[in-house]
């Protein structure tokens, strides 16, 4: 923007036709010093120019009309921007008809930094002698009034833009005199401490008695040590917050004071408290959790552990539900805590097994004295094994244990592992055991877990086969079934024995894809035999005991053409205790549909009779180990009985297993057995072999 000179006229008309000043006083002044300016060089105009983000605007002016305003790039003032130094003098211009000066007299206003601030001009719209030096002397102590007053205005611009941003800030800003008063405060810090702050000491809103390291506190409120520092205070509503604080020092001249800038973050410290428990300790029972366990174990590089698992957990899961469950998880962790001391760390590492962290002398002792009082883990066993009461309910739970001292596994792998395999070990020897981890466990895992990779190449190669042991009627010798046993053709080691590898693969859970493949191959042999009352047994890998089971099976008998009532399944007592509703479901409906269903290994354990309540069958398998010794052992002779009179009694059928000589075989009818197989009749054959033998028991019937 331009603005023209006026007509000549005295300057006492001049300065009664300004326009009105501004309403502050710095800017009223420099009015005065550019009235003063055009009297003294006798000009016409005389205006104060400023530099605000690199924009040149009129501030204050004599002899101009309207109010401040951004002068334009071409502007006389703008262009001479960089000549003055300080002062500069054009007498004889050509005539400019932006704004008609030919006469101009202006001296750079500079600050006490030297830093440009803007320009005291003077103007006339004809030519002029050059001012003497009276005059340019004059006009240069006046530009040094008017840069004192445009730093001063800089300053209070400044000021007040830090104020308004301060005032809005969230974060509660507090400024104090050098005695440590408080002389401002936003609106945030009022919020924070209340509207009567000012005149208060600044330090007394911090209670040293509040803050975590008091003499840290007090030290960085004097200003010894720098940097943040959190900071505690009681609001005025009573609550504790906790504050970021940073402190700066100002300076105005010989005074000085202090200023603190507060973040509250009393809510993001509870969330970094709360996300910090979620991370090392158990919400179900507070204990510590498997992260804080091995945080104490690296800490205390003599420590060892001891893992507690409670047997069959999951009876307690499903027959009275999760909620009495976690009721008896959280009743462990509270005994755990009571009979624990300092000198050792307790944690729930997963599921039903917790963890007791101390030195390996503890643990170690209860191998020489289980009584000795030093001896923690039988006496943990022997409080958790206490009768509980939970919601009505009186429940015992027995304890697997497994312990791995710090110098059994040194330079052997993590402490926490092999203090798992010695539990694992614990629970596979029937549970209720305290087993130490030893070296071999870890060789034996390693074994394990190189079968468990062979087992999965060889089931996609096709090196399963199965085999089949005849079952006969012990009345006429007849073949009136077959057992499918799974076997493994190595193409190296040859026919791998069933007891190298069909435990883990009844623990894998390959076993279901495995178990479905025996389940397809069995039906589609069984239905080439040429006797129609040939039944086929299978035995049930864990795995297959789902919802999924009985579409899997119709499957197979639907693919091979095989009736239903010809297909036997078998489960284990190991099974059938590890087995939700879903599993007793699923063989429940198989067994509607016409499915038999068989307990393999009957008697053998402690649950049999209450298995039987729960999955309904339709015949029983005494195990080889009583029929090898019943013969010799009056205890085996009875077992044996009693299952016979058993099976009666509930409408069973019978067979047994292992039978190997005719004696046995003859002591077997004799008391009631309908049915055997073992090696007296054959061994398993594969089923080619099973054909032909059933082919040539049709040919003597047919003769007979």
């Amino acid at each position: 923007m331009t603005f023209e000179l006026p007509p000549a006229r005295d300057l006492h008309d001049a300065a009664s036709t300004s326009p009105a000043l501004p309403a502050c006083e710095a800017s009223a002044r420099l009015a005065d010093l550019a009235t003063l300016a055009a009297a003294i060089l006798q000009a016409p105009v005389g205006v104060v120019a400023a530099c605000d983000d690199e924009r040149v605007s009129i501030l204050a002016g004599h002899g101009v009309e309207g109010g401040p305003r951004q002068l334009s790039r071409d502007h006389l003032i703008v262009r001479t921007w960089e000549q003055h130094t300080p002062l500069l003098v054009l007498p004889d211009m050509p005539a400019d008809p932006r704004c008609g000066a030919r006469f101009y007299a202006g001296v750079a206003l500079r600050g006490r930094a030297g830093q440009r601030l803007g320009t005291l001009a003077v103007f006339a719209h004809e030519r002029r002698e050059a001012p003497g030096q009276d005059q340019l002397d004059a006009l240069v102590r006046l530009a040094r009034i008017a840069a004192t007053l445009l730093e001063q205005r800089h300053l209070e611009r400044r000021a007040l833009i830090v104020s308004q941003a301060g005032e809005q800030a969230r974060e509660a800003v507090l400024v104090g005199d050098r005695h440590g008063r408080v002389r401002w405060q936003n609106r945030a810090a009022e919020q924070l401490f209340g509207s009567l702050l000012a005149g208060q000491p600044l330090f007394s809103l911090f209670p040293l008695r509040l803050q975590s390291d008091q003499d840290i506190a007090q030290a960085w409120l004097s200003g010894r040590i720098e940097g943040s520092q959190h900071l505690r205070i009681v609001a005025p509503d009573g609550s504790l917050r906790l504050l970021d604080a940073t402190r700066s020092t100002w300076r105005y001249g010989p005074d000085r004071g202090v200023t603190l800038v507060l973040h509250d973050i009393t809510e993001a410290a509870h969330q970094r408290a709360q996300l910090d428990r979620l991370a090392h300790y158990d919400s179900l029972t507070g204990l510590p959790n498997r992260n804080a366990l091995l945080d104490a174990l690296e800490r205390h590089p003599d420590w060892g552990v001891a893992l507690f698992a409670i047997d069959r957990f999951k009876w307690i899961n499903d027959g009275l539900g999760h909620v009495v469950g976690d009721r008896v998880l959280q009743a462990v962790a509270d005994r755990l805590q009571a009979n624990a001391d300092a000198d050792a760390c307790l944690a729930r590492v997963g599921g039903d097994v917790f963890a007791v962290a101390c030195s390996d002398a503890r643990l170690a002792a209860c191998e020489h004295d289980a009584t000795s009082d030093a001896a923690m883990v039988p006496a943990l066993v022997r409080n958790l094994e206490q009768t509980l009461r939970v919601r009505g309910h009186e429940i015992n739970i027995d304890v697997s244990v497994g312990i791995a001292l710090r110098a059994d596994v040194r330079g052997q792998g993590d402490l926490l592992a092999s203090a798992d395999l010695a539990l694992n070990r614990a629970k596979s020897a029937g549970g209720r055991q305290v087993c130490r981890y030893q070296a071999a466990m870890r060789t034996d895992a390693l074994t394990r877990r190189d079968l468990d990779r062979d087992l999965r190449r060889a089931y996609a190669q096709g090196e399963f086969e199965l085999h089949y042991q005849p079952q006969v009627e012990l009345g006429t010798g007849r073949i009136c079934g077959a057992e499918a046993l799974l076997r493994w053709r190595h193409p190296q080691r040859g026919m791998v024995p069933a007891g190298d590898f069909i435990d883990l693969l009844a623990r894998s859970p390959l076993g279901a894809e495995v178990g479905a493949w025996v389940l397809k191959r069995a039906c589609q042999d069984a239905a080439k035999w040429p006797d129609p009352d040939t039944s086929v047994s299978i035995n049930l890998f864990p795995a297959q005991l789902a919802e999924s089971l009985v579409a899997e099976v119709q499957m197979a008998l639907a693919a091979a053409g095989l009736p239903a009532e010809r297909l036997e399944l078998e489960i284990t007592e190991t099974i059938a205790l590890t087995q939700d509703s879903a599993g007793a479901e699923a063989l429940a409906a198989l067994r509607s549909r016409g499915v038999n269903l068989a307990f393999d290994d009957f008697g053998t354990g402690y649950a049999s009779l209450s298995m039987l309540r729960r999955f309904r069958i339709d015949r029983v398998k005494i195990d080889r180990s009583f029929v090898s010794g019943m013969l010799d052992n009056g205890e085996d002779a009875a077992i044996v009985r009693w299952i016979l009179m058993l099976a009666r009694a509930l409408g069973l059928r019978v067979v047994a297993e292992g039978v190997e000589d005719m004696p046995q075989a003859a002591w077997l009818h004799d008391h009631g057995c309908e049915e055997a197989q073992g090696y007296l009749y054959a061994p398993a054959l594969d089923a080619a072999a099973l054909q032909t033998r059933l082919l040539a028991q049709q040919a003597e019937m047919a003769h007979g």
